[in-house]
């Protein structure tokens, strides 16, 4: 493609904020673009006035910057174009192919035949042409339709390939008998497949179909959210690679093998890819993506070294950030749960009791220099030999701790909360049972 100058575009309406097909759309355009030396470009395109979202706008713009897509031109705006495409409308009147009806304008479609083109996903397409009828071009509040202004625009912008979802494949034969009216020539056309629920039909909210804002709110890394989007529909043939960077997917990426039939969004698949780069990252990275955040994790605060070894503690287990504050809450206030949770088996109080006071007992005994999870783990599991199952001695202690069913080790959790606090929470528990 050496001979022209590529030109993709992103063009959102205003009238919500970006959700997950978007990203994707501006994703592809952008990759393309840029792994053919071209341009990407930002349109808004604003021309349904009663629809308009307060702060769509904004949060189109920070979200392609957040994602690193940045534009090379733009924002353009279709509101401050409205001239430009009264103009041609007249103009198509005069050539006798539009016409006015009750102070719109519309478009003459031809009734016979078919028309075809050609996609760079789908192949040749062909429509009967008695599919389609007369359509409104521009409205008699003097806006134009999506029909004619996006197609002004892209002539107008020069842009070469249009991207964007199969749900305007129906729509082609306007679009190429608008540019026939006008004597343009086509740009080139690749229309993405629908994002899809497991269940094969449409995207619900609660399994994808939210703003793109509230997966990163949820704690999902922006690298993560972007690696899973692009494979909503595309993968490198002969490769079973997962984990791209954005510059992989520059040099990887071919809209020909981008497939079509629907993409299915799986969640579980996006928590799986999330927990990857969550594991590449250290605990000390994470802290600081919880702090830019303004994530409240550590409050009151702590001291960072022990909160770097809590993330430590949790991070081979989490599939987004948003669940360490609620796996990791009892190290920030005193448990609370029910005595019976303390039960290992059949143990019966006494039992329970007399385990504990044996916990506490050996806490007491260490000293706060020794009091590192190594030492602890061997003076207990040493004790537990005692008992005719170590469990008898180690689940009434980690529970007295954490007041969970389940949680990381007693010892790596004692050593950060420290001999004190580790005590007071064993005699806690023995106070539960009396």
């Amino acid at each position: 493609m050496s001979n022209i100058h590529i030109r993709t575009r992103f063009a959102p309406s205003p009238t919500g904020f970006l959700h997950v097909g978007g990203l994707r759309t501006a994703l592809y355009n952008y990759l393309f673009a840029k792994q053919n030396g071209g341009k990407f470009i930002l349109r808004i395109e604003d021309t349904d006035r009663a629809r308009l979202v307060e702060g769509a706008e904004e949060n189109i713009i920070e979200t392609l910057r957040t994602f690193g897509l940045d534009f090379d031109e733009g924002p353009i705006k279709q509101s401050e174009h409205l001239k430009r495409y009264k103009e041609l409308a007249e103009e198509l009147i005069q050539k006798g192919v539009a016409y006015e009806d009750a102070g719109a304008v519309r478009f003459k479609m031809p009734k016979g035949g078919v028309t075809k083109f050609i996609d760079i996903i789908h192949g040749e397409i062909e429509i009967e042409n008695k599919t389609q009828e007369d359509f409104i071009i521009l409205k008699s509040d003097g806006f134009p339709t999506y029909n004619l202004a996006h197609l002004v625009d892209d002539h107008d912008m020069e842009i070469t390939h249009v991207i964007r979802g199969d749900e305007f494949i129906s729509s082609m034969p306007k679009y190429i008998a608008l540019h026939g009216a006008f004597g343009w020539e086509l740009p080139q056309y690749a229309h993405l497949p629908l994002i899809l629920g497991k269940n094969r039909a449409k995207l619900s909210k609660r399994e994808g179909e939210v703003a793109v804002k509230d997966f990163l709110d949820d704690g999902y890394f922006k690298e993560a959210i972007l690696n899973f989007v692009a494979l909503l529909g595309w993968h490198p043939s002969k490769s079973d690679k997962e984990i791209f960077t954005l510059e992989e997917l520059i040099k990887e990426f071919k809209l020909e093998d981008v497939q079509k039939a629907g993409a299915i969004f799986d969640t579980a698949k996006l928590d799986w890819m999330n927990s990857e780069y969550i594991r590449q990252k250290s605990p000390r990275e994470l802290l600081a993506y919880l702090k830019d955040a303004g994530c409240p994790f550590g409050r009151p605060a702590s001291k960072s070294g022990d909160l770097e070894k809590i993330i430590a503690l949790e991070q081979p287990r989490l599939k987004k950030l948003s669940e360490l504050l609620e796996k990791t809450d009892y190290f920030f206030r005193e448990p609370e749960y029910e005595a019976v949770l303390l039960e290992w088996k059949n143990m019966d109080n006494n039992q329970i009791k007399n385990s504990l006071e044996l916990s506490a007992e050996l806490l007491k005994a260490v000293s706060d220099k020794d009091f590192t999870k190594e030492n602890l783990e061997k003076i207990f599991l040493e004790r537990a030999k005692d008992f005719k199952d170590r469990g008898e001695l180690l689940w009434p202690l980690r529970v007295a701790l954490t007041g969970r069913k389940a949680s990381p080790g007693p010892f790596e959790i004692m050593e950060i909360l420290e001999k004190e606090k580790s005590i007071s929470r064993v005699q806690n528990a023995i106070n539960m049972l009396k």
